[in-house]
């Protein structure tokens, strides 16, 4: 053996001992394999995550990839910080902020543009959120609508999940490790089970059994060794298939818990709504009660009152129609089984049956869809022409019933192609009250209760707006334009004239002011109450709800012409796969306007934007009519989006919406593996430094010293003692590489064993051997004497 490393007899007075610093105290999981650990986080983590994905059409697999990845090593980072020998209370702090770290890269890697983190840019992100997340709040799965935040928020909830649940699973926690682990197992389920309750994607055994090993291994696998792995493994899956035909057995079709009623925000309600207008601030139930299921082979617009009047300052039903036969407005039936519908009859796909089942509604209207003409299983009931089905005793929890009603769904060629003008019995749909002066919807005799309003209704001045491309007196068109203008609605009938002034046909009037209100009016529940409620919506406030909305764009249409009224009630909500049926909640309350097209009758349209809670409503600029939900005819998306349109990106790349340019995804990956690999060998390192007896210890320093001489280019013969090569570096290197060589001779020979040089004399070695040399030369000093201590020998 070399004279370097041989152990001659000690000369000289003996160093004394400093003492050895005391190890940290080992976490609770200082025994697990921390790769191993990574591994089943990986695994269960993509389970939940391609499952959450299911939320949205054409979701982006490979970002959901890249947002596990980014959970995983922000896991890894976590737990790195447990084995840095600092201070326990920045051990906590420097976890907290891996966690953070993770959460922003995964929500980047979502999709998220990198510059709404920038401070200046919050007010965007806290708008562009709020919007999202009141539109998620009844959307139907998978979502497929055009308004991007919407879909954004639903898919920033993996990365938001997945970064908590790394935090919790690595948290180096010293004596509550089984509780944090229990925590991320959790947040976990939670990510996997909401998405399979609100979407179920089916064939629940083999999912449940998926679920079963990989919670298993999440919780014992990177605790066994060898075989007990292997027993334990075969076990799970053992039990797992056996449970299989048992689970089948017992599924018999009819839940023993029915998680499709659920009604955890309003246990025990019953819930009445008010469908007057009045446009202050709404004060409808808006806590996610559900109110209706609805069994329906496609969504619809649940009408329960239709609001014939406008009175001056709100929309309100009167009893024009109460007396009309029921299906008065429906065209005729007698048509001759196989021909092709035209215009003027009865067609037989627009003929819907609808079963409810009512949940915590209280109601005397019965609702249904389109213009209701018949009911079974209800008594007493009173059908009008116009929809509004009336009955004596309230619905109540646990009634059922069967509405056969017609809904028309035309084309938009369909109703651009309608018979021009109108029969001369709608023109009580242009009629429009004015106030007299003095009167306010907020004082006075405009804010009468129901019992006295239609006192006050008869009161006031009637407008007849003759109906479009209709023959009518040219001075009732003076008249009424005249009377227009004169009245507090002056300014809103001059801008119904503008927007309509180049309409070729009623259905391009409809579109044009639906799509002046969705372009230029934001959805807003708490609004101020005004006098004149619609036309400071317009002008003043510029903000509203559905009913704000849908009034506007009735009264708009009756000042152009066209006969139109309001409808109240709820939009579809959201489907349930599981019961085929709609679920039907409290968000969901909707007001809109149906317009009439000669020969096919009355159609929905719905102004309000998709942002509002009850998203599942309508179409967005550019649909045909709400009727068709969206049906492959939309044109365009919302406007005045903090995010650019979707693309098409299903994979890893940045697209049009995404938040990353495609090329640096990967490298943002590459980059944390890369760091978290750093980071495992240092680990490595100071665990395998701490591990060596003193002799090892001894014996690995001595070896790195000699190794990081020769590739250097020093020139160290074989016989050289470790006192000669103390004096040969303290006048070729400096007075640090002298003192290192001091050390490991006297930790060598010192019986009493005295600590070894540590992380300071190591990187003070390090700079004095590598200085002069460059950058070369300070990587191959890097490299010859690394952080963390010198590998075994």
């Amino acid at each position: 053996m070399s004279g370097l490393v041989a152990r001659p007899v000690p000369v000289g007075p003996a160093l004394e001992s400093e003492g050895r610093p005391l190890a940290a105290p080992r976490a609770a999981t200082a025994g697990e394999s921390l790769p191993l650990r990574l591994a089943c986080f990986a695994a269960l983590a993509l389970f939940g995550a391609l499952h959450w994905a299911r939320f949205v059409t054409d979701a982006p697999v490979g970002r959901t990839f890249g947002v596990v990845a980014v959970a995983t090593a922000g896991g890894a980072l976590v737990a790195l910080t447990g084995r840095l020998p600092v201070h326990r209370a920045l051990v906590v702090a420097l976890a907290l902020l891996a966690g953070l770290l993770t959460l922003l890269v995964g929500l980047a890697m979502a999709g998220l543009p990198v510059r709404l983190f920038a401070p200046g840019h919050w007010p965007e992100l806290w708008e562009g959120l709020d919007r999202g997340l009141a539109g998620i709040q009844n959307v139907d799965w998978p979502y497929d609508g055009a308004e991007e935040w919407i879909r954004l928020t639903i898919l920033l909830g993996t990365p938001f999940l997945l970064a908590i649940a790394a935090t919790l699973g690595f948290f180096p926690a010293r004596r509550s490790a089984a509780v944090f682990r229990g925590a991320a197992l959790i947040v976990l389920l939670l990510l996997y089970g909401t998405a399979v309750t609100e979407h179920d994607p089916g064939r629940p055994l083999l999912r449940g059994l998926a679920l079963l090993v990989l919670v298993a291994a999440w919780l014992w696998l990177p605790r066994l060794r060898g075989k007990e792995a292997g027993v334990a493994a075969a076990a799970v899956v053992g039990v797992g298939i056996c449970a299989l035909p048992l689970a089948a057995g017992l599924d018999n079709g009819k839940a023993w818990w029915d998680y499709g009623a659920w009604n955890i925000f309003g246990p025990g309600k019953s819930i009445r709504f008010n469908w007057t207008h009045e446009y202050g601030p709404l004060d409808w139930p808006r806590e996610g009660t559900t109110l209706l299921n609805v069994k329906s082979e496609e969504p619809h617009y649940w009408k329960a009152e239709t609001l014939d009047s406008f009175d001056g300052f709100r929309w309100v039903r009167t009893n024009a129609t109460a007396n009309i036969e029921a299906g008065a407005e429906i065209p005729g039936r007698d048509v001759p089984a196989g021909r092709k519908w035209s215009y003027g009859e009865f067609n037989p796909k627009w003929d819907v049956s609808v079963r409810f089942t009512v949940r915590s509604l209280s109601t005397n209207f019965v609702l249904g869809a389109g213009i209701t003409y018949k009911v079974d299983g209800v008594r007493a009931f009173r059908p009008s022409s116009d929809g509004t089905t009336v009955i004596a005793e309230p619905l109540e929890k646990g009634d059922v019933y069967t509405a056969h009603s017609y809904a028309p769904d035309p084309s938009a060629d369909q109703m651009r192609d309608a018979p021009a003008g109108y029969d001369g019995g709608y023109l009580t749909y242009t009629e429009i009250r004015l106030p007299n002066p003095g009167e306010s919807a907020i004082s006075g005799t405009g804010l009468q209760g129901d019992a006295a309003r239609s006192a006050a209704i008869e009161n006031r001045r009637r407008i007849l707006v003759p109906l479009r491309d209709t023959p009518s007196d040219p001075d009732t068109q003076r008249l009424a334009a005249r009377a227009l203008e004169q009245s507090p609605y002056a300014r809103m009938y001059a801008e119904t004239q503008r927007i309509t002034a180049n309409a070729d046909t009623s259905y391009d009037v409809v579109k044009g002011i639906e799509n002046y209100l969705q372009d230029n009016l934001i959805y807003q529940e708490r609004v101020p109450s005004h006098d004149y409620p619609l036309e400071a919506f317009l002008f003043q406030d510029k903000a509203g709800y559905c009913q704000q909305f849908s009034g506007a764009m009735a009264l708009m249409l009756r000042m152009s012409g066209v006969p139109a009224r309001v409808a109240a009630g709820f939009s579809p909500g959201s489907y349930n796969k599981d019961t085929e049926e709609y679920r039907v909640r409290d968000l969901d309350a909707h007001s809109w306007v149906e317009v009439y097209f000669t020969g096919i009758g009355w159609v929905p349209f719905d102004p309000t934007p998709t942002a509002a809670p009850a998203e599942s409503q309508s179409t967005g600029i550019g649909s045909t009519s709400a009727a068709r939900l969206d049906a492959g005819e939309v044109k365009g998306g919302p406007s005045g989006s903090a995010l650019s349109e979707r693309g098409t990106d299903t994979g890893g790349g940045g697209g049009s919406g995404g938040g990353l340019p495609g090329w640096v995804v990967p490298l943002i990956v590459v980059g944390l593996l890369a760091f978290v690999a750093a980071g495992l060998l240092f680990a490595g390192r100071v665990r395998r430094r701490r591990g060596l007896g003193t002799s090892e210890l001894a014996d690995a320093q001595l070896a790195e010293l000699r190794a990081a001489l020769e590739k250097l280019g020093w020139d160290v013969p074989a016989a050289t003692t470790l006192l000669a090569l103390e004096r040969r570096l303290g006048r070729a290197a400096g007075p640090a590489s002298a003192r290192y060589a001091a050390g490991l001779r006297a930790n060598r020979y010192d019986p009493r064993t005295p600590s070894a040089p540590g992380g300071e004399e190591r990187r003070a070695v390090r700079r004095e051997l590598s200085a002069g040399g460059g950058l070369r030369a300070r990587l191959l000093g890097l490299l010859a004497i690394p952080p963390g201590g010198p590998r075994p020998v």
